[in-house]
């Protein structure tokens, strides 16, 4: 990621009295009657009835008739009264606002999920906070008590490296949190996930399928280490076993997250003294990256190396060859994690059972 500096945007409010709308359009107000710092008061005056009134139709808790909520709905327009969001959640203990730490923000993948987090929300009338940890630990800290100094009712989170204790912590004093693509099985943490293991299979088995036996794993560097090798990984060897193919780790490939690093995965298999005849890609990002140096480097593709990358971003079908990647649902893995995280905020002593969804291999002209 281009930017070091953690990122907090706050996105435009959905507050319950979004209706007012609909009233709007039958009534325009006179703008010379709006006033600055408007009150409860100053809209009950105007209507006629009680501040006490006001307050059940600003917080949608009824108690009147339709033509009284459509006339205090009209004054609170007429008078530009805007309801105090921080005073409101302070006396109900909610701020129907959520947050949403993601790894890296240029990541193509994060987009579309965000959208799906932002509609769901959305949805339910919350508000969402956005920040990014650059999959820095100590970054996703200060933006977790950067999202709770703000009041949010709850956080959905791509965990940077090593920082499940801290997760377990901050749940434990009361932050309900979901974690995306991460196992972390604690009180407070609700966990939603797409079939990365099984996704990895598909596309490993569609490789072996196409006669190829010298597959390479060109991986994230960050998401791999000795001891807890990454779910790509571990559905890379088991559809080898399963074939029969033997695992060799010269065919693992270690490199950063970008374009660039790609095209170092690929010039590293290229000078190898047995190059690989197929390509498995953590993301579509490395894939692209490596395609574009096989071909620079006069390697056809697929005829010499076939390419599977993962995520299926909208880049896959802009180049030559057309990418074949594992498709995650993004916009429903958004939805989840919300409904994950409304279940955690809702009923805090209960716990949310872990949500996963199906991937599905999209096969194009690169394989």
């Amino acid at each position: 990621m281009d930017s070091r500096s953690s990122s907090l945007e706050h996105a435009t409010e959905h507050p319950r009295w979004a209706t007012i709308e609909d009233v709007s359009a039958r009534r325009t107000p006179n703008p010379s009657s709006r006033r600055s710092g408007a009150t409860l008061a100053d809209v009950a005056q105007v209507v006629g009835v009680s501040a006490r009134t006001v307050s059940r139709v600003v917080n949608g808790e009824g108690g009147c008739t339709p033509a009284t909520r459509d006339r205090i709905l009209a004054a609170i327009e007429e008078v530009g009264y805007r309801p105090n969001l921080m005073a409101r959640g302070l006396i109900r203990r909610r701020s129907d606002t959520i947050g949403l730490i993601a790894a890296e923000m240029l990541d193509p993948f994060f987009p579309e999920f965000a959208e799906g987090v932002q509609r769901s929300a959305d949805s339910l009338g919350r508000t969402m906070f956005l920040a990014s940890s650059n999959t820095d630990r100590e970054r996703q800290a200060s933006a977790l008590m950067s999202l709770r100094g703000h009041g949010v009712d709850g956080v959905i989170v791509f965990p940077a490296g090593d920082s499940a204790d801290d997760l377990v912590a901050m749940a434990a004093d009361g932050l309900p949190i979901v974690v995306v693509n991460t196992e972390i099985d604690a009180p407070g943490i609700a966990v939603v996930s797409a079939d990365i293991v099984g996704g990895a299979e598909l596309a490993v088995e569609h490789l072996i399928s196409r006669g190829r036996r010298r597959i390479a794993l060109l991986i994230d560097e960050h998401a791999r280490t000795l001891q807890t090798p990454s779910r790509r990984e571990i559905g890379y060897r088991s559809a080898l076993a399963a074939s029969g193919v033997a695992f060799d780790p010269l065919l693992v490939v270690e490199t950063n997250n970008s374009l660039e690093g790609g095209r170092q995965g690929a010039r590293k298999m290229l000078a190898a003294s047995q190059p690989p005849d197929a390509v498995f890609a953590y993301n579509d990002v490395l894939a692209l990256g490596a395609m574009q140096e096989l071909l620079s480097s006069g390697v056809r593709v697929p005829d010499d190396i076939a390419i599977v990358g993962f995520d299926d971003i909208l880049m896959c079908e802009a180049v030559t060859p057309r990418l074949s990647s594992v498709r995650i649902d993004r916009d429903l893995l958004g939805h989840g994690a919300v409904e994950q995280l409304q279940a955690l905020i809702e009923h805090p002593e209960h716990r949310v059972e872990p949500r996963r969804f199906p991937v599905d291999l999209v096969v194009r002209d690169s394989s």
